[in-house]
């Protein structure tokens, strides 16, 4: 109202009302006139009085705010013959603001930001406004502090949540304010010191719109209510869904529509109801579910883990959706009791390994009803979880793990037990194991582990026994399975003759007993060792067609490393656009199937593609970023990879000693796994670099030399 052009346009003829001390259209065209400023004339009402100002002036704007209260009123026809009048008039400009989703009467509405209303705030204005609000305060907070990122997701974008916290951010620290959120939910949105109203209390102002909408809630729009409040996912496919969830009633529909129009719940993405979070807390904090919709909610989700497409893609897709869902629940439900059905969730689950960083700790609070379970229920989730954590690129502790199934099955010795059924992988097939077997089981997944450590060593000798065990007890496939990795540590100690026979080997085993994603990935190998060879071609065939293969099983993995492979080929063959964009799609696929290992070698290799084409402090960020994943993961390979990248970078752009002390750090490296072969490429390195500099010393100033 105070902008220049609106002054000018309407003569200073602006009107703000607030509404919400109007409860009718009485109170409300008393209330215009009293804005306005009109003098009583003798004979005429009030509303007479303010139709002759009205037709009289030329231009005139009113900005009704908080509509939603005399619109809810007792007399929403009167209110609404009213505002069809006013808006009628050619002199009238009106702005009304309420909560819901349509404006008042039957008038054409411009709706200020789309149809849907104001929206909530993206992550980048959200953070941009809650610094501007705070920047007063007694603490400097920068934008990407990630304790901010954390909090603002908790507001969910709501504006009025981010005006009330922002104030709190002026006297307290980011990290109290999180926790006082953890503890206290929405009673920590309020202004202190001021009564609560709807501008002061985000808890007030959501009690405002359900005091307005309760008396045309059914009991099914309130148990409706609690359940979007309850789902952190929201309801995907609603119409679909909620009578799952619920039960079918007749007025679901129409109750859903009514949430909506009072902007209770939205709907978003693949038909979803959804609730912002500030919203979904008041709502449980003053109704919480009852225990029968938790297991209705249960139950709902038991089955459709059972009904989830065969399809691997579709059903990461379809899986998405509810995930955070079948997390809170499936958690819930470990927590009450033990049953074999949370168990069976967890197996199933676990074939999608971009959720294992949540499916890890459900595990952990699974085996605390350890003293209720079979000792081979308690094996299968122990390995399952060590296999997670070794995905996950956390080997420590997957190894403490499967230490600790030694330990269990030591103690089970030790109490005469005799043979065991033990689950040997992720996996929905269980077989009956003997101890040999579960010792072997032991071997292969800590030599996998040495593996990932690029300790080779340690690893063929570990691997080596478990396929000794297996081969004296007639496991094909578990001897198949060693085959293959030892043919891969071959492989990446440069044997790649012998590399090949195992791989081969291996390859026709898994045929036989019909592994097909076995035998995909031993097909993998071997164009991996093609593309070592400089056979580019032949390699590239090879990976083209097990990614197909990988595809049509639903291996997101392995079809995601054939792309990765697929990339380096094209950087081999200087089709460096072509290898950057397959190798970006690739580590975007390992991101998101949570393999942080690929994800980092990817980057590694993006880094050296921009090195080739010098753009040489790109590719730095790059190799530096890619060093710091490698190192979090163990991956003693990749780390020294990118140091002997970012030592060929320094020499190329004449910073010597820089450049010496990371081909001298990569060369530690490589010697302690013993892969002679980066040994001599590092040694080759250093004697450039002591050139270069020795015919530059002269025209170098000191930080450039070698001391």
């Amino acid at each position: 109202m105070e902008n220049a052009v609106i002054k000018e346009k309407f003569a200073g003829r602006g009107y703000f009302i607030p509404c919400e001390i109007l409860p009718d259209a009485t109170k409300l065209i008393q209330g215009l006139v009293q804005a306005i400023g009109l003098q009583p004339i003798q004979g005429k009402g009030s509303y007479e009085l303010l139709l002759d100002y009205f037709e009289g002036c030329q231009k005139i704007l009113l900005i009704l705010d908080n509509f939603e209260t005399p619109w809810n009123g007792k007399d929403q026809a009167k209110v609404k013959n009213f505002i069809n009048t006013i808006c009628s008039l050619k002199s009238a400009s009106v702005i009304v603001t309420m909560r819901g989703t349509d404006g008042p009467g039957q008038i054409k509405w411009c709706k200020l930001r789309g149809q849907s209303g104001l929206p909530p705030l993206e992550l980048g204005p959200a953070k941009e406004a809650f610094c501007s609000l705070s920047s007063d305060g007694n603490y400097a907070i920068k934008e990407d502090d990630p304790m901010l990122e954390k909090l603002l997701i908790q507001m969910d974008g709501m504006p009025l949540a981010i005006v009330l916290i922002a104030q709190h951010a002026k006297e307290l620290p980011l990290k109290n304010l999180m926790e006082m959120w953890n503890i206290q939910k929405t009673a920590v949105l309020k202004k202190i010191g001021e009564q609560d109203n709807r501008l002061t209390s985000v808890e007030m102002s959501i009690e405002l719109t359900l005091n307005i909408i309760k008396e045309r809630l059914s009991p099914t729009g309130l148990d409706l209510l609690r359940l979007v409040a309850f789902l952190p996912s929201g309801i995907p496919d609603w119409l679909e869904n909620v009578p799952k969830m619920l039960g079918s009633f007749p007025d679901t529909t129409m109750q859903v529509l009514t949430l909506k129009k009072s902007c209770m719940i939205y709907e978003a993405n693949a038909e979803t109801l959804k609730m912002l979070t500030p919203i979904a807390e008041y709502v449980l904090k003053v109704s919480e579910i009852t225990e029968d919709h938790e297991k209705q909610i249960w139950e709902f989700y038991e089955s459709f883990i059972d009904t989830l497409f065969e399809n691997q893609i579709d059903a990461d897709i379809k899986l998405g959706l509810h995930i955070a869902n079948i997390f809170k629940i499936l958690h819930i439900q470990i927590e009450k009791s033990f049953e074999t059905s949370h168990m069976n969730v967890l197996n199933q689950l676990c074939d999608h390994s971009q959720y294992f960083p949540g499916l890890v700790p459900l595990v952990e609070k699974y085996l605390r009803w350890q003293s209720q379970m079979s000792l081979s229920d308690q094996t299968k989730l122990m390995f399952l979880q060590a296999e997670m954590l070794c995905l996950m690129g956390e080997y420590e502790k997957a190894i403490a793990i499967i230490n600790d199934v030694e330990k269990l099955h030591q103690y089970q010795i030790n109490q005469g037990t005799g043979d065991l059924e033990v689950i040997t992988s992720s996996s929905s097939i269980s077989i009956n194991y003997t101890m040999e077997e579960t010792q072997a089981e032991r071997y292969k997944r800590l030599g996998r582990i040495s593996y990932y450590q690029n300790d080779y060593k340690e690893s063929q000798c570990k691997i080596q026994q478990a396929m000794d065990i297996y081969k004296r007890i007639g496991n094909m496939k578990g001897v198949a399975q060693c085959l293959g990795w030892l043919g891969d540590i071959s492989q990446l100690l440069g044997q790649y003759e012998e590399a090949k026979v195992m791989l081969q080997h291996a390859k026709e085993q898994f045929e036989e007993i019909g592994d097909r994603l076995g035998s995909a990935q031993c097909l993998r190998s071997l164009g991996n060792i093609s593309q070592m060879l400089g056979q580019y071609e032949e390699a590239k065939g090879m990976l083209e067609q097990v990614k197909k293969q990988f595809d049509e099983i639903g291996a997101r993995l392995g079809a995601a490393q054939c792309l990765q492979s697929l990339g380096n080929i094209s950087y081999m063959l200087s089709r460096c656009e072509e290898a950057k964009v397959m190798l970006q799609q690739a580590k975007e696929e390992f991101e998101e199937i949570g393999n942080r290992l690929g994800a980092a070698q990817c980057l590694q290799s993006l880094g050296d593609i921009r090195q080739i084409l010098g753009q040489y402090e790109e590719a730095k960020v790059m190799l530096e970023q890619a060093k710091e994943q490698f190192e979090e993961i163990g991956s003693r390979l990749g780390v020294a990879q990118c140091f002997h990248s970012l030592g060929e970078i320094g020499y190329k752009q004449e910073c010597f000693h820089e450049a010496r002390l990371n081909v001298e750090k990569a060369k530690e490296y490589f010697e302690a796994m013993q892969m002679l072969n980066q040994v001599a490429q590092c040694i080759h390195s250093l004697q450039k670099i002591q050139e270069a500099s020795v015919v530059k010393h002269q025209g170098h100033c000191g930080c450039c030399q070698i001391v």
